[in-house]
């Protein structure tokens, strides 16, 4: 009988701290689903790893453009790793944004957004029946060549693919927003210089 106490104390004791192990983790993040669920702003805002695409389309002012009452939109999302390519003092600013920007920020971060949205819901099935053309914001011309279900390749006219310059890729499509879609790619895609 004496045997079960020491038993039932140790089970109790290794309860208690497995509970006040499990409070230490602290809450858990809330996962948000890429199933339509959620707006694209959202959904961005969730990513760590787009937190400068966000900042540029909030710099610029882009964001009132970006919502259910304006109709779907498609944004072809770098991540923060893909836009280390951009000038420093670009990344300097998508990375401390100012709170009163003046227009010239806003316009450079307006040039990034606009080259890389464009409207209408146009998840990767949908493009290859349009021959794999994307008009941007900016009035440029994609194409777009599926490469797998979820990748593909991007070209933008007047901007031929050049050595040492990589090719930008799809790497994720169709994350599926309430007011849209994102493509991850593998770089920005940039206007013509």
């Amino acid at each position: 009988m004496t045997l079960l106490r020491p038993l039932s104390r140790r089970l109790v004791l290794g309860a208690a701290g497995l509970g006040l192990l499990a409070a230490c983790e602290g809450p858990r993040p809330r996962v948000i689903a890429e199933d339509g669920t959620f707006d694209l702003l959202t959904m961005l805002r969730d990513k760590p790893e787009h937190r400068r695409f966000l900042s540029a389309i909030l710099l610029s002012g882009q964001a009132g453009r970006i919502g259910a009452q304006n109709g779907a939109v498609t944004l072809f999302v770098p991540t923060n790793e893909a836009l280390n390519s951009l000038p420093a003092d670009m990344l300097a600013l998508l990375d401390n944004a100012p709170s009163n920007p003046t227009p010239e920020q806003r316009q450079r971060a307006a040039t990034l957004v606009n080259a890389n949205a464009a409207f209408g819901l146009l998840r990767l099935a949908d493009i290859q029946p349009r021959h794999g053309r994307v008009q941007t914001w900016d009035r440029a011309r994609l194409q777009v060549t599926q490469t797998g279900p979820r990748t593909a390749t991007i070209v933008r006219a007047g901007v031929p693919p050049q050595p040492g310059r990589p090719v930008i890729a799809i790497t994720r499509g169709d994350v599926l927003g309430s007011d849209g879609v994102f493509h991850v790619t593998s770089s920005p895609i940039l206007p013509a210089i």
